[in-house]
Formats: structure tokens, sequence, C-alpha cells
């Protein structure tokens, strides 16, 4: 375990003015804001016709379920009258 001293003493990120330290940071910086960027355009572009896509999905889904649970019913049903 690191002592006080050794934790005070300890630089995470250095704190001098260098080239490569200034360049390291703009690349640190740029490619977070092109991550920021992406997640905003993904967030925003949501079209029409994928809109319309997914509410068809969701009722093919719910046509299908009741189609089995009928189909269900009716085999319950005649497995019953024998």
């Amino acid at each position: 375990m690191a002592t006080q001293a050794e934790r005070q003493d300890y630089k995470w990120r250095p704190n001098d003015n260098s080239i490569q330290t200034n360049l390291r940071y703009d690349l640190e910086a740029e490619k977070w804001s092109k991550a920021f960027k992406s997640a905003q355009r993904k967030q925003q572009s949501v079209s029409f016709s994928e809109s319309v896509s997914v509410i068809g999905m969701v009722i093919s889904l719910i046509a299908s379920l009741v189609v089995l649970v009928v189909m269900g019913i009716i085999d319950f049903y005649k497995w019953l009258t024998k």
C-alpha cells in the first residue's frame, strides 16, 4: 500500500507545458468531442420510416401472439371434448 508521501507525489497527468503533453491532451479532447458529437447525431436522427417499421413489428408480434393463444385455446377445447 502506498504511503501518504507517495500518494501526494503521484501525478496522474503531468502538469508541464511540454509539446508532447499538450499534443496528447489535444488528441484526447478530439477523441471525446468526436464521440459526443456522434452520440448526439445518433440520438437525434430517428426517421419516419424507422418509427413506422418498429410500430409494424410490434403490431405483427402482438397479432402472432394472439393467433397462438387462440390456436392453443381451440386445441385445448378439442382435447377436452374427446
